[in-house]
């Protein structure tokens, strides 16, 4: 009888009901039947979903373990004790190797990802789609040559965009004397590379990093050639492939913040930097490009702990942190770090990235 009753339906309450489930779900929904596989893998639907949903939190984080698998961890609020669940699972694609060796970003639920041939790939860790990025013909040389890479979402013209920022190794004496740093732009839907002017601002850093997405641009650190090589965030607007400067908090050194490190946290662009062996200082942006909005709050870890990496806010108190590739998290109203239980987890591949990224049904390959 029920069953009966929901076929009656109008079919746009059927879809409305639908685009508020969780990808998974509906991804478990296709089985039903042919119909409602058609109905579910429609491209207006999944477009539906994800901008339904784009306000939820992303609660899923994707690593390279040191064996360079892929995995993600799931978390799961429990609102009866207030504590978090997490499990981990290991992603496998049809014809890939396990040889990654980065993940460089995420956005509207594809995450970026790199070999250990440089070739990069667009994946869906919730449909386990994935897509092959073609090489571009003008790529620098590796070895001879550094690349950072981003990944964003135009929505002027409705396409992602791979941005690489790279530049030569000029104290290789077999490479270029070029202090240039290349700008080159895959644009996804339309399956072509383009070489834009090179940067103004000098690129060279002590680690390298991927682009922070933030408010529909990428953001890098950078030296500015015009201002005495002095510190700068600098934001390639993905609309209409432009650098332009994002403000600093003020009380920061001009002359070498270049050595701290970005990090989106909620959707704000957060800065932190190293101030004792087991605490950092975080820098939150809360609005976006007004220099007065910047915050900042302590957040700690073990005494013997090298590196501190700040992932995601789990609530307004508790930071999800990579602590030497251990993940922990720091409740900053009771001053305590805390190891995070995690079913499954296996051994995190040094400096090679994570990224938070939100379940979603967009294929990479648009079709």
């Amino acid at each position: 009888m029920a069953l009966s009753k929901a076929e009656k339906l109008p079919q746009e309450i059927i879809v409305d009901i639908l685009s508020r489930l969780p990808a998974k779900s509906i991804g478990q929904f296709r089985c039903i039947s042919k119909q409602w596989c058609s109905l579910l893998s429609d491209p207006q639907f999944i477009s539906a979903q994800l901008t339904i949903n784009s306000h939820k939190e992303e609660e899923n984080l994707i690593l390279v373990s040191d064996s360079h698998s892929l995995h993600t961890i799931t978390f799961n609020h429990n609102p009866q004790n207030g504590t978090i669940d997490a499990i981990s699972r290991k992603l496998s694609f049809q014809q890939l190797e396990d040889n990654w060796v980065s993940v460089a970003g995420s956005c509207n639920g594809f995450v970026l990802v790199v070999n250990d041939e440089e070739i990069k790939f667009l994946i869906n860790p919730t449909t386990l789609g994935y897509f092959e990025i073609p090489q571009f013909d003008l790529a620098l040389p590796v070895p001879g040559s550094f690349s950072m890479y981003g990944l964003g979402y135009d929505v002027v013209s409705g396409d992602y965009k791979v941005v690489t920022l790279s530049y030569y190794d000029t104290d290789n004496e077999y490479e270029p004397d070029i202090d240039y740093t290349f700008v080159d732009v895959y644009y996804v839907r339309k399956d072509i590379w383009r070489r834009l002017e090179s940067s103004p601002y000098d690129h060279v850093v002590p680690q390298l990093a991927s682009g922070v997405l933030v408010n529909g641009a990428l953001h890098w650190l950078a030296s500015s050639k015009t201002s005495g090589y002095s510190s700068v965030i600098v934001a390639f607007d993905l609309s209409d492939d432009k650098f332009l400067e994002v403000p600093a908090p003020s009380t920061l050194d001009k002359g070498n913040f270049v050595f701290n490190k970005l990090v989106a946290l909620r959707g704000c662009l957060c800065m932190f930097t190293n101030t004792d062996e087991d605490e950092i200082d975080v820098w939150m942006m809360k609005d976006y490009g007004v220099e007065e909005s910047w915050t900042k709050f302590v957040v700690k870890g073990p005494d013997s702990v090298t590196d501190l990496i700040p992932l995601c806010l789990m609530s307004e108190d508790d930071v999800l942190l990579d602590a030497d590739g251990e993940l922990i998290v720091y409740s900053m109203r009771e001053d305590r770090w805390r190891n995070m239980m995690v079913d499954g987890i296996p051994t995190m591949c040094e400096n090679a990235g994570t990224a938070i990224f939100r379940e979603s049904l967009v294929s990479p390959t648009f079709g």
